[in-house]
């Protein structure tokens, strides 16, 4: 009869590292996520809202820039087009044939536009803390 065979211990570490562990896969829990950090998190947000600000103030740049009051003189040309709730008005040289009305006066300090009286028609405009009304002549 013979006796079976002890097993042996492996001999170098190379043969260590090569015996199989039925149950490695699960004495190995998976790596955590790494988590942000709350600095990154805010920094994160803060950078959200300063891009959220930059485009606003461009945004009313711009709509300010286009459709913002003009301040003309008395004899300018300007140019109205919209609706009497919203009017557009740009100036324009008088010979363009762009124009459709003439600045005939330039009331400041006000908003009433019945400081033109009935024979202009009246437009009330606000730059900074400066407010006027433009009294002008329909071109024809």
């Amino acid at each position: 009869m013979t006796t079976p065979q002890s097993p042996q211990a492996p001999s170098s570490p190379e043969a260590v590292a090569a015996t199989p562990f039925p149950y490695a896969e699960a004495a190995q829990a998976p790596a955590p996520a790494p988590k942000k950090s709350k600095r990154k998190k805010m920094l994160s947000v803060l950078g959200t809202l300063v891009l959220i600000v930059v485009v606003a103030i461009i945004k009313v740049a711009v709509i300010d820039a286009v459709d913002g009051p003009v301040r003309a003189k008395v004899g300018d040309c300007v140019k109205v087009t919209g609706s009497d709730d919203h009017p557009s008005v740009d100036t324009v040289g008088c010979d363009s044939g762009k124009a459709t009305h003439t600045v005939s006066k330039v009331v400041q300090d006000t908003f009433d536009v019945n400081t033109c009286g009935g024979t202009f028609d009246a437009l009330a405009q606000q730059m900074d803390n400066e407010k006027f009304v433009l009294c002008l002549t329909p071109k024809k």
